[in-house]
């Protein structure tokens, strides 16, 4: 997703199985595009819970992530560590 879940979840290194099932609300998803716009390059890649390599996509990532939510008419979602595959068998055949 690109998007800065461990600054969400409060862990400086990534962690799969923290990331898996986070909930993610609209109010963090703003939280976090104002955070992004109002910091320079460089100040975003050190973010502590942002891997610097996604520095200069995140804020971008996070503006798509929140116009799919208004698309749909979402104020959350659930986040997958996994690939898209295991997102199909769980809505599928469930967990």
């Amino acid at each position: 997703m690109g998007y800065s879940l461990g600054l969400y979840n409060n862990i400086a290194k990534y962690d799969p199985d923290v990331i898996q099932g986070t909930i993610l609300h609209r109010a963090e998803i703003e939280r976090q595009i104002e955070m992004y716009r109002s910091k320079p390059l460089g100040a975003r890649r050190a973010i502590v819970g942002l891997q610097p390599k996604r520095a200069d996509v995140i804020l971008a990532g996070a503006c798509i992530v929140r116009t799919i939510m208004d698309k749909l008419g979402k104020d959350s979602l659930t986040v997958s560590d996994r690939g898209l595959r295991h997102v199909v068998l769980v809505d599928r055949f469930g967990e």
